[in-house]
């Protein structure tokens, strides 16, 4: 298996050299033991990667020379928003890792009012960070090359007043749901999908009003109930299948 990384664009260009980013450099050099002469593939986040050949290694900085361009295109079809409340534990990561995986396009973390996690502004900005840096991952371990766009932790009420004058197709994950998920109606095409989906907890009776007012569809998969770091992924997986690249 080729090793792959995330660099900030612009990336060098056919035989030029190249310095490898702090953590790029410790993650190949100090954890996976990468030596002068390995190959490995980096990936801008835009859509663009190159495989790569190590070319020196300093104390604590290493070099690297481009060798090709790499055309693989591995995005769905579908242009998915996951708007996830917040979990607690780490529910949250897991989620965000395996959506990316599936194939979202956004990713949303919302504050509910019946979220089990509170976060102050610091720590919010620090959860950002580590949310980041697990999108890179997974689309490094993935194979894709488009970052998909992670909002900034926001309240569900802001974020349901932000969908009101959009035409997404809108799905509200609801056990109490009167719409089947297998009878929902196919999308337009390059309709953007956005699923909402509850914490722990549930949403309340409030969350749920503006929600429909809003032009979300309650929908359930099926008899059971999934729960929050589930849900989500269970939805993503089904909208693949039925529409998308599964």
């Amino acid at each position: 298996m080729t090793h792959r990384f995330y660099c900030p664009p612009p990336l060098a260009d056919i035989g030029q050299e190249f310095n490898l980013p702090n953590d790029v450099f410790h993650h190949a050099v100090n954890v996976l033991r990468m030596r002068v002469g390995d190959a490995f593939e980096i990936f801008d986040g835009h859509g663009h990667a190159v495989r790569a050949q190590l070319s020196h290694i300093e104390k604590k900085s290493a070099r690297a020379n481009t060798v090709t361009v790499l055309n693989q295109a591995v995005e769905s079809p579908l242009p998915i928003t996951l708007a996830q409340c917040l979990s607690a534990s780490d529910k949250m990561d897991w989620t965000i890792e395996k959506a990316v995986e599936l194939g979202v396009t956004h990713i949303a973390p919302l504050f509910s009012n019946k979220s089990q996690i509170k976060l102050t502004p610091e720590r919010a900005a620090k959860k950002y960070e580590h949310w980041q840096r697990i999108v890179h991952a997974a689309c490094a371990q993935s194979g894709r090359n488009v970052l998909p766009v992670l909002e900034q932790p926001q309240t569900i009420k802001a974020f349901l007043a932000q969908q009101k004058n959009n035409d997404a197709y809108k799905l509200l994950l609801h056990p109490a749901a009167a719409v089947p998920f297998k009878s929902l109606v196919k999308p337009t095409a390059h309709q953007n999908i956005t699923i909402l989906i509850g914490p722990e907890a549930g949403f309340d009776a409030n969350e749920v009003t503006n929600a429909t007012d809003a032009g979300f569809t309650s929908t359930l998969l099926g008899p059971r109930i999934l729960r929050t770091e589930s849900a989500g992924l269970a939805t993503i997986a089904a909208l693949q299948t039925m529409w998308g690249d599964f």
